[in-house]
């Protein structure tokens, strides 16, 4: 049988596919009008006569190609055939890759996953940072659900502090050299083995032209600090989201001084240490703390009054100071707002500086993040001037990454490095946790069941449930391991985003 050419078979196709068409309507109609069924096997035939003419022709076009490959140079002028070109190849060089904590969508924990992303090149004043630690705050918790509004879309990494090694510096950078051990402040990305960024200068410009947005895969602005040598890396991981918040918050933000009544809501996490290690620097104030019950024990050295997290602390703080509290600092927020506002003496100042409260459970409760931002915007400014209160808030990552306000950050840095150089302050870390364990981590935080800041390191293992089980046990009260949450993350491979 002679090969059908490709005009041949492509004039044969209409033809069968017009007459199924065609056989279908005439059926359907029929099938409208006395509710009669197509005879199946007819309507296969049909369809499969069409296929079937497919699969002959690309059979017999295809025949022979791997047996009879082409000869190179077979269809060039005489003289030439036995010439073979071949254009020259050049292999690129392998792409690096990082192990990276990457948010891939908006809810619990499965949205977290360890994976591999291309490693990102460090361009003109821009430096690599070989991550050893990294913080972890509830800030990263409310990320992770979405409650924040500054946030991109997923995926991204996530983490906004860590500390490492300069692997590498690019050109223009004087600050920095390769082999510093320095502290990280990011807007996002953090949680990686190798980052890339660019810092923050410590005099900015009078144009402010180094905030704004760079040109093309220009790597993200971040706050780079050498790394005191007094901390450890996971206490460096630790401090910059903990002390510079508290620092700010004290001096300049609630401005307290001398004779005040403090009321610190959370009073156990990373920021919460951090005022009462602070706060006792200032003479003859008296702090007082609401925190789990567990972790009264360890905060006892720091604040003078303690209130159970289930207690009511408007009743207990009154017990003990019954015209209320000069300052309150309040990192929960949400429907408790007029409560602390109530304890307020006469020129009090109250300050928010989280909204931890609208954390729930493991997604975002619409109801429950609703009903604290009715609770909040009821607050009537006309109230405050009638009972001369001051209320006002504060967030780091604004002012350093929207608002562009670096120079109060760089003073309250260098007087905390002058506090370390004295011994009068000490980050203290809860626990420490591989990048796989980010899920118990953060389940840890959202518990309540840290005292002090959770850290984890790209370097580190996963611990064997044996040594987990060890290490819940050994711990000091308010410190233990972590709860059994999702199981860890796994590693896979994508490309940079």
């Amino acid at each position: 049988m002679a090969h059908q050419s490709v005009d041949e078979k492509t004039a044969i196709e209409p033809v069968i596919t017009a007459h199924a068409c065609t056989y279908i309507h005439t059926r359907s109609r029929a099938r409208v009008r006395g509710c009669l069924s197509p005879p199946l096997p007819v309507l296969v035939s049909f369809l499969s006569l069409s296929r079937l003419i497919d699969f002959s022709f690309i059979a017999m076009t295809t025949e022979g190609e791997g047996t009879n490959p082409p000869v190179a140079g077979a269809n060039a002028p005489e003289g030439e055939g036995s010439k073979e070109t071949e254009a020259p190849t050049t292999s690129a060089p392998p792409v690096k890759q990082t192990k990276c904590v990457l948010l891939t969508g908006f809810g619990g924990p499965k949205y977290l996953r360890v994976q591999l992303k291309d490693q990102r090149t460090v361009g003109k004043g821009e430096i690599a940072v070989e991550v050893e630690a990294c913080g972890v705050g509830f800030q990263d918790l409310m990320m992770r659900q979405g409650l924040l509004d500054f946030l991109g879309k997923p995926p991204f990494v996530m983490g906004s502090e860590c500390c490492g090694k300069v692997a590498e510096v690019g050109e223009g950078v004087t600050k920095f050299k390769v082999g510093d051990e320095v502290i990280v402040l990011c807007d996002n990305g953090a949680w990686t083995e190798h980052l890339v960024v660019r810092a923050i200068p410590e005099e900015p410009s009078e144009s402010g032209a180094e905030h704004m947005e760079a040109p093309g895969n220009a790597a993200p602005l971040a706050l780079v600090l050498h790394k005191p040598t007094s901390l450890s890396a996971n206490q460096a991981a630790a401090f910059l989201m903990s002390y510079l918040p508290a620092y700010l918050l004290l001096h300049n933000v609630a401005c307290v001084r001398s004779g005040d009544i403090v009321l610190v809501h959370s009073a156990g996490g990373g920021v919460g240490t951090a005022i009462g290690q602070l706060a006792k620097l200032i003479p003859d104030v008296k702090l007082i703390g609401t925190a789990s019950t567990t972790k009264h024990e360890n905060l006892h050295q720091f604040y003078s009054q303690l209130i159970g997290s289930t207690q009511d602390y408007v009743a207990e703080v009154k017990k003990e100071h019954p015209n209320g509290v000069t300052v309150v600092l309040d990192s929960r927020s949400g429907e408790d707002t007029n409560k602390s506002l109530g304890l307020l003496q006469p020129l009090g100042r109250y300050i928010v500086y989280g909204n931890s409260s609208f954390v729930t459970g493991e997604r975002k409760n619409l109801f429950n993040f609703a009903k604290s931002w009715i609770q909040m915007d009821r607050i009537n400014p006309l109230k405050l001037l009638e009972e001369n209160k001051c209320l006002g808030g504060f967030s780091l990552k604004q002012m350093l990454f929207r608002q562009h306000h670096s120079s109060l950050v760089f003073e309250a840095w260098k007087a905390l490095q002058q506090l370390l150089v004295e011994g009068k302050i000490e980050p203290i870390v809860d626990s420490e946790w591989s990048f796989e364990e980010v899920k118990e981590a953060l389940h840890k935080l959202q518990d309540r069941k840290n005292f002090g800041k959770v850290v984890i390191s790209p370097k580190l293992k996963p611990k064997e449930p044996e040594q987990e089980k060890k290490a819940e046990e050994s711990a000091p009260t308010g410190t233990k391991g972590a709860s059994d949450s999702a199981g860890a993350a796994t590693t896979t491979s994508a490309t940079t985003s």
